[in-house]
Parts: structure tokens; C-alpha cells; sequence
């Protein structure tokens, strides 16, 4: 069976060329053989790849093996070579072998060319092979560290003998820590939630004992190291045992799940609502007939009785009551989806101008009312009685948390909601909507007061002071009748904003133009983000990034200050929320501006903007939730206007 091969000759004798291929060919090779006999010609050559044997002459006028073989080696060639010579020392040849020589041969005795030609084409068969298995093996862990990178997994190495254990960078990062550092098993342990402490071990410790195999499954939440972060964790690893099966070693991931974990809860919320809803409803609807039946008859027994009659004022009292539990019963339809809705056209701005004098009526002196509508706000489809009902019960509600009174701000706004925010955002597409924005200046709410918010019933207020049945009406008109949504953003002690969404309604959607994205993209510009929500800092990132921001992030006002005086290169704006732990956005501003007056500063919070504070020329500020176009948009505009206030004033005209 004939071996093919391509063989490139360094030989000034064309006799012991062909003497050379006669003796491959009786061998069985079937050879390609081109001939050289100088340095240039080696080299024109060697431009050809598919070079698999060489074959030198130790000596040829004007050029020779070693010349030959550091022509080789400049090229980066691993072609096999083996030398010929018509005389050979030992000294010779082990000069040859250290110069890269395969093999050293006498033109007077070849009876070893055929062996050693057959030795180095294995040989060069295993190194391809060998390169090959490199190259995959490089590939394959370079797409492992894509997915790695693009997932953010993080992988854990713990020895449980020592308590040693050794994290990953994106591990470091879901348990709150920042650089490098020495972590053990108790490290973990503390970092772990309380609540679900005693479990994590719990069953980490199933998993040393080879219960389910040594497999390890965990779910739990972590609170940062540094950050002080709440975050939800899933480790999946497997313990590996030795001799006498005692556990030597557990490897495993860490995966953050924290932006599911909360749309979750947002959907079992909203399922829970829609539960409630129904069983609301169908209470309703029997209590209705029940009233019906106990209001008819006390009309029929007020009609019998004389004025005089001493026990008419009880029965209208009676009479009184039902009509209070039918108002009732209507909200309960309302939050259910069941009352009878007659959807109009709704201009948000002349619908609030109609409802401002009652508002200012129903709120008393101590509290102060502004409206903030934007002109450009459009219309939306909805029944304009139960909006009524819905902005008088969003104001009552507000005027609840303002004893001692304080301020409320009604604002409306268009908002183009992108798929990122829609992706964040339960029950909300992506599309034009028109928002409604109710902002107070009182008491706020708790994370636990806020879950509960919108289910009939619910309410924080004093016996008899409440039905708990304002803001479910809010949510079954705004969301069930009108096919809207509800935000709400609020702190203890900061007040409340409550945002309504609804789609807008005569008007054409827009899409961002390339040109006005170019507008908006950065120009080589660093901004140092602060926020210590999570998924609101991962979703500002992924804006600015997308459109060529350089992003540093830090989860508080501290670590901010701290990032802004080591960073090496350029920050050309602080990006920060107000409402952050350790320090707070206006802390850090007014420290942030003492250092480095010239960077200018874009607040965001989920308040309005007139209940906190006026900005000035380097200040500006975006509500949440925002939306990709309204984040560049002020972003961009903060930064172009920094820049031209830095500039020098031009020359005045010459006069004449």
C-alpha cells in the first residue's frame, strides 16, 4: 500500500536527489518532491504548508543544514528535517540534533533513511494531533469561560477536612465581596441569610454523608459581606470522597436567580390578587342581592311609618348602612373585574384640571397640591368614573399618610417603554404609555406594608378609620378594567410615589431613529454608577453600556467616594439614586462635588423630583422606573452641557 508524501529537498546534486527518492518509492512511499539549493529558495518554499518531510545536505555551496535549519526555526515551521551528509563525526551530529535536526544520516550507508523517514512522519503525525487536542482544549475552555462570563456563574472548591474554600470571581461578586480574599466554610456560613443559616447546613451536611449520592442542592439567601446586599443563591455541586469514604472535596456552582426570584414574587402576587379578586366578586355579587332585599324593605317600612313614629330614625339608619355596604360592594367589584366598566377616550391633563378643585377641597389647607403636567401627555381608554374614583382614593389615601400635613404632587408624563424595562417589569409590554403620578410627603411604607398593599381589606389604619378596600379599587381599575399598571415606590419616612401606566391611546408609536441613537450614544465617556438595588443597577449598566458608556458601579454612597479616588482614568459623570444604606445620594453628592467639583451629577429615584430639592446647572435628575431613551436622553444632555460650561467663553466681536 503506497504512503504519500510531499517531500522538499535541500540538494545541489540532483543524482543524490533522486537516489534519495528511489529509495522512498521502493519503500512504497508515493512522493512529491521539490528541490532547493539556496537560502532563497528555502524560503519561497517554505511559503507552502503542506511541506511533510525535509531532507538537507549537510553542505552545499554557499549554503548549508545549519543555515537551513535557523531559516526554519525564523519561519515558525515544525517541518520534521533530517540531515545527509557524505561524511559524519559524532561531533557533527550532535551539533545538528541541538540545532533541530531529527536525524543525522551518511550518504554511503541509507539504510536507516527509510526507517528514520518513517519514525518522523509518526512523529509528526502525533505533535499535529497533539496541537489539535491543544487547540480544541484551549477553544473548549475559552467557550467555558464565555458562558461563565456571559452567566455570571459563579464555582466554589471547598475541602471539608480543613473548612478550606476557594470562590470564583462571580462567586466573590453574589456574596457581596468585591476583591480577592481568604474565604473557609464559616465565611459562607455567616454570609448566609439567618432564616436559612441552620438549612444551608443542614443540607450541605446530607450531601458530605453521601446522602442522594453526594449530590449538593441548595437554594437560600445570602446578605453581602461588604454590600450588606439580600440576595438569592442556588448551589449545585458534588462531594467526592476518598478512602474509607470520607468527603475530601465538594465542587459546584453558584448561580444568582435574585431578578427571578422577584419576578416571581411578582407573579404570585398578581395570581394571589387575581384569587382574591374572584372571591371578592362572587362576595359581592351575594351581598348586593342581601342589600338589595334589606334596603327595599327598610323603604317599604320608612313608607308605612307616620314622622312621629319613634323607631323612623333607626330604620334610616339601617337604611343608611346598606347603602354604605353597597358602596362597598361596588369597589369589591371593581378590584374583581365585574363592575361594568363604560371605557371612553381620557386627555390625562384636562381630566386632572376637572378633578383639581375637589382635590384641593378634599385635602384641607394643610396640605399643599401641585400639578405638573406636561403638555405633551396623551390619552388613554378607560372608564372616566372609576379614574375619578381612582384619583380620589389615590388622595385620600395620601392625605392618611400626611397628618400633620405636607405636599402632593400630580404629574403626567408620555413614557416609551423599551423590552429591557418590560423584561424587569411585570404586566408591562413594550409600547407608548401615558403615566399618571401620584407623589405624598408622608409617613411611607414598609417592604412588608408594600406586599400587602393592593389586597382587599388590608390596612394599616385604626379601627374604623378604613375599609382597606381604597387602593385593591385602585388596582382592579388601573390594571383589570383598564388593562394599566401600578408601580409604587416607597421608604419609611420618605413618602410614597404611586405610578400608573396606561396605553397610550391616538397616537402613533415611535421608534428611535439611527441618528438620534447616535445622538445619544457616549463619546468616550466613564460614569460611576451608585445604586444598591441590584436589579435596578444591572438594568442602568446594561443601558449605558449597550450604547458605549464605560460603567463603574458601586452599591452605596461609601463605596462610590471610595471608587472615585482610586480610579486611574477619567469620571465624567456620578449617576446615583438618593435613597441608598451606609450613605445616601445627597451625602455623597455634596462630598462627591467638595473632591471633584467639575463632574456633573444625575440624581434618580423612585420621588418625584420637586419633592425633593431643585437641582443646579452640574445637577439633574430621572424618576424610576425609567426607560432606556429617558436614561440616555438626560444623560446625555447633563453630560453636553457639563462640557460646554467647561469650555472658555469666545471672543467678543471686534467692534467696527
Amino acid at each position: 500500500m503506497s504512503k504519500s508524501m510531499r517531500l522538499l529537498q535541500i540538494e545541489d546534486s540532483e543524482s543524490d536527489a533522486d537516489m534519495i527518492l528511489r529509495l522512498l518509492m521502493q519503500a512504497g512511499f508515493e512522493v512529491f518532491s521539490h528541490r532547493v539549493d539556496d537560502a532563497e529558495g528555502l524560503r519561497r518554499a517554505l511559503d507552502d504548508p503542506t511541506w511533510d518531510l525535509i531532507i538537507a545536505d549537510y553542505h552545499l555551496p554557499g549554503f548549508d543544514a545549519p543555515a537551513a535549519l535557523r531559516i526554519l526555526q525564523e519561519c515558525g515551521k515544525d517541518i520534521p528535517c533530517i540531515v545527509v551528509s557524505g561524511m559524519m563525526g559524532e561531533d557533527t551530529a550532535v551539533e545538528m540534533m541541538k540545532s533541530g535536526a531529527h536525524d543525522y544520516l551518511t550518504k554511503n550507508n541509507l539504510t536507516r533513511l527509510v526507517p528514520a523517514v518513517e519514525r518522523e512522519l509518526a512523529e509528526a503525525e502525533r505533535r499535529r494531533e497533539t496541537r489539535r487536542a491543544q487547540e480544541e482544549l484551549r477553544a473548549s475552555e475559552e467557550r467555558l469561560a464565555l458562558a461563565v462570563e456571559a452567566t455570571q456563574i459563579g464555582t466554589f472548591d471547598l475541602y471539608p477536612q480543613s473548612g478550606k474554600l476557594i470562590w470564583s470571581k462571580f462567586a466573590q461578586q453574589h456574596f457581596g465581596l468585591s476583591h480577592e480574599a481568604e474565604v473557609t466554610y464559616d465565611t459562607f456560613l455567616r454570609a448566609v441569610h439567618a432564616d436559612d443559616r441552620e438549612s444551608a447546613a443542614r443540607t450541605l451536611q446530607a450531601a458530605l454523608r453521601y446522602e442522594n449520592g453526594g449530590e449538593y442542592t441548595d437554594d437560600y439567601r445570602a446578605v453581602g459581606i461588604e454590600d450588606g446586599q439580600e440576595r438569592w443563591l442556588s448551589s449545585r455541586g458534588r462531594v467526592f470522597f476518598g478512602a474509607q469514604a470520607q468527603p475530601i472535596r465538594v465542587v459546584g456552582v453558584i448561580l444568582n436567580f435574585t431578578e427571578r426570584k422577584r419576578l416571581e414574587q411578582q407573579l404570585l402576587q398578581s395570581q394571589k390578587l387575581e384569587s382574591v379578586g374572584r372571591l371578592a366578586g362572587s362576595i359581592a355579587h351575594d351581598f348586593n342581592n342581601l342589600l338589595t332585599i334589606i334596603n327595599g324593605y327598610a323603604h317599604l317600612v320608612l313608607a308605612e311609618m307616620g314622622p312621629e313614629n319613634s323607631l323612623r330614625e333607626s330604620v334610616q339608619e339601617l337604611s343608611k348602612a346598606a347603602m354604605q355596604a353597597a358602596g362597598l360592594t361596588r369597589q369589591l367589584l371593581s378590584f374583581s373585574r365585574r363592575q361594568v366598566a363604560e371605557p371612553k377616550t381620557i386627555a390625562v391633563n384636562e381630566f386632572i384640571k376637572d378633578y383639581e378643585n375637589m382635590l384641593r377641597r378634599l385635602l384641607g389647607e394643610n396640605i399643599e397640591l401641585t400639578l405638573n403636567l406636561d403638555r405633551e401627555a396623551g390619552s388613554f381608554r378607560a372608564d372616566p368614573g372609576q379614574m375619578g374614583q381612582v384619583l380620589m382614593n389615590l388622595a385620600v389615601n395620601a392625605k392618611d399618610a400626611m397628618p400633620d400635613g405636607g405636599k402632593l404632587l400630580i404629574e403626567t408624563s408620555n413614557m416609551m417603554v423599551d423590552d429591557l424595562f418590560a423584561r424587569t417589569h411585570l404586566s408591562v409590554s413594550p409600547g407608548k404609555y401615558v403615566v399618571l403620578t401620584v407623589t405624598d410627603s408622608g409617613t411611607g411604607m414598609t417592604a412588608e406594608v408594600k406586599s400587602h398593599l393592593f389586597e382587599p381589606f388590608f390596612t394599616t389604619k385604626e379601627p374604623g378609620k378604613g375599609t382597606g378596600l381604597g387602593l385593591s379599587t385602585v388596582y382592579g381599575i388601573v390594571v383589570n378594567q383598564s388593562s394599566g399598571s401600578v408601580w409604587v415606590y416607597s421608604e419609611p419616612g420618605h413618602g410614597t410615589t404611586f405610578k400608573l401606566f396606561f396605553p397610550s391611546f391616538g397616537f402613533e408609536s415611535k421608534t428611535e431613529s439611527a441618528a438620534g441613537v447616535e445622538q445619544l450614544s457616549a463619546k468616550g465617556e466613564t460614569i460611576l454608577l451608585a445604586e444598591d438595588e441590584a436589579g435596578v443597577r444591572k438594568y442602568t449598566r446594561g443601558i449605558l453600556e449597550r450604547y458605549g458608556y464605560v460603567v463603574i458601579e458601586s452599591c452605596d454612597g461609601a463605596e462610590a467616594l471610595s471608587v472615585a479616588r482610586s480610579h486611574p482614568g477619567p469620571i465624567h459623570m456620578l449617576l446615583t439614586d438618593i435613597i441608598m444604606p451606609t450613605m445616601g445620594g445627597m451625602e455623597l453628592a455634596e462630598k462627591f462635588t467638595a473632591e471633584f467639583p467639575t463632574i456633573p451629577v444625575l440624581f434618580m429615584s423612585g420621588y418625584t423630583d420637586q419633592i425633593m430639592r431643585h437641582w443646579n446647572a452640574l445637577t439633574a435628575y430621572i424618576q424610576k422606573p425609567f426607560s432606556l431613551s429617558d436614561l440616555l436622553t438626560q444623560v446625555r444632555d447633563l453630560l453636553d452641557r457639563s462640557s460646554a460650561k467647561s469650555l472658555p467663553a469666545e471672543a467678543p466681536p471686534a467692534a467696527g
